[in-house]
């Protein structure tokens, strides 16, 4: 894979982003759009409803709410999936002449679809970004119009139709309040509190509020006493899990939202987590260790399992399949993990290794880069 490079200065214009509606696609795109306006350039970012509900993301960056719909379903579910990513797709294609857009970055997620279709249109050069180990199903469709692909991790699955002088490894883009969160890992000794953050990512995993209190219910008195638990769930029995965590002696904090994730990582000593690319970007960025418990759906959603293993393999942590996922076996897992001086530290230490704190300059860069290219 070609190795990102300075570029010297390029004239300023205006960058299209397109991504889906999830955290796990949006973040990275805000991350981007960020940076190229520190850079002096115009940027929009296309979206569908979802992604718009990210107010704070999108604060302060032009952006578009266009019509989305997967092409998943029968007969009858495609046709009307088609008629919707005409309807974006002209939508696009009009803001994008409006604006004077110059290059569309693409995400992924199914609504990434429509704009880089605009874009292609205007005979606009296309750079596509895949956060995960393999490409997502949107990239994979487009990857024969693309000019360049950035990638997050040296090898990504589904990209041999590219040729690889065209592939960058970037990293993945990471929001300003992850980036500002690296430091050390935090001192853990046998007389310090242990810092354990539970999250589910956009969904909020309900596994998490159902197995991991049990699992913690479980551990000894004198790790019990240690424990300061954040939990992220939005079930009703919220209030119980907290008042059940206290009652044994666990500091618990549970709430259906976290809004300082930064600061949060920074202070962890583990994080219970899915396997999203965005999450592992964050973990990575931080350099904080995790059980990863991927969505256990097939199709797209094996790429979080294939995550999980890449970063297992790699030591930043330990995969626990959901269906494998029971309180017994976490509390075993978390006692060993607790109890021994080296394995979280050590762990802590790859995944800071394997960071990417300037994933979003790289990929400016990159931008940049195919805007010279294509000028010349």
């Amino acid at each position: 894979m070609a190795n990102p490079q300075a570029v010297g200065p390029t004239p300023s214009t205006t960058i299209g982003l397109a991504a889906g509606g999830t955290g796990g696609h949006l973040f990275p795109a805000e991350a981007l759009a960020r940076e190229l306006q520190r850079r002096g350039h115009g940027v929009v970012i296309y979206t569908e409803r979802r992604g718009a509900q990210y107010a704070k993301a999108l604060e302060g960056i032009p952006h578009l709410v266009l019509p989305a719909r997967s092409l998943a379903g029968g007969i009858g579910g495609k046709l009307a999936a088609a008629f919707v990513i005409l309807r974006a797709t002209l939508q696009a294609r009009r803001d994008m002449k409006r604006r004077g857009v110059a290059l569309l970055v693409g995400f992924g997620g199914y609504p990434s679809f429509a704009p880089a279709v605009a874009a292609k249109s205007l005979k606009l050069p296309l750079l596509l970004h895949e956060q995960a180990t393999r490409l997502s199903m949107a990239n994979r469709q487009l990857l024969g119009y693309a000019d360049a692909l950035a990638t997050s991790f040296p090898a990504v699955a589904g990209a041999d139709g590219i040729d690889p002088a065209r592939i960058t490894e970037t990293g993945n883009p990471v929001r300003a309040g992850i980036l500002a969160a690296r430091g050390d890992y935090p001192a853990l000794s046998a007389q310090t509190p242990i810092e354990l953050l539970v999250v589910g990512g956009s969904q909020s995993a309900r596994v998490f509020g159902e197995v991991v209190p049990p699992a913690l219910l479980a551990l000894p008195a004198d790790i019990r006493s240690r424990l300061r638990v954040a939990l992220q769930y939005k079930g009703d029995d919220a209030d119980a899990i907290a008042a059940r965590l206290r009652e044994a002696g666990i500091a618990a904090d549970v709430r259906p939202f976290f809004d300082d994730m930064g600061a949060r990582l920074r202070a962890a000593h583990l994080v219970i987590t899915r396997a999203g690319a965005t999450t592992a970007a964050d973990l990575l960025t931080v350099g904080r260790p995790a059980i990863f418990v991927p969505i256990p759906q097939g199709g797209a959603r094996e790429e979080q399992r294939r995550n999980a293993d890449t970063l297992a393999e790699a030591g930043v942590g330990w995969c626990v399949p959901e269906p494998e996922l029971t309180a017994e076996k976490l509390s075993k897992l978390l006692g060993e993990l607790f109890a021994s001086a080296i394995k979280l530290p050590q762990a802590a230490a790859v995944a800071a290794s394997m960071g990417r704190p300037r994933a979003a300059i790289n990929l400016a860069d990159l931008v940049e880069r195919v805007l010279a290219q294509r000028a010349r």
